[in-house]
């Protein structure tokens, strides 16, 4: 699943804090990686990427339905964030369960960057309700 992942000057909402691996219908054992590649200059100011780092050794954490399906605010280990500020044309690579988000764009500059997700071409899907059963069932 590729995106462009697009933060306009001082509209460009939050993506709060998930793992990539809730979104796909994949065994749980599946190693997905996920690649964030900066278009313009990302800083914390103007939404960055900011990760939780060996998050996802704790393995699948269940999401809830709130600004976006997410991680509970609650269950994020703040003291441990790490804003990843990138140059166009630097890369971000992590885990599909490592614990993840961004924040608002809220300067006067925009903020564009393309994710790429890889999962094994070879794995057999899973249906949405066993993924759900490990993540939660509001996805």
């Amino acid at each position: 699943a590729n995106q462009a992942m697009l933060k306009p000057p001082g509209i460009g909402r939050e993506k709060p804090w998930h793992q990539d691996h809730a979104y796909f219908d994949v065994p749980m054992h599946t190693c997905i990686v996920s690649a964030w590649v900066a278009l313009d200059p990302a800083d914390p100011e103007n939404g960055c990427m900011h990760v939780i780092p060996q998050s996802h050794r704790e393995g699948p954490v269940v999401h809830f339905k709130r600004r976006d399906w997410q991680i509970c605010d609650t269950d994020i280990a703040r003291n441990r964030i790490t804003a990843v500020a990138l140059q166009p044309g630097g890369v971000l690579l992590w885990h599909g369960r490592l614990h993840h988000g961004s924040p608002a764009n809220r300067t006067d500059r925009r903020r564009r960057a393309l994710q790429l997700h890889y999962i094994p071409g070879s794995i057999e899907k899973i249906s949405s309700e066993e993924r759900l059963a490990v993540y939660g069932n509001e996805g």
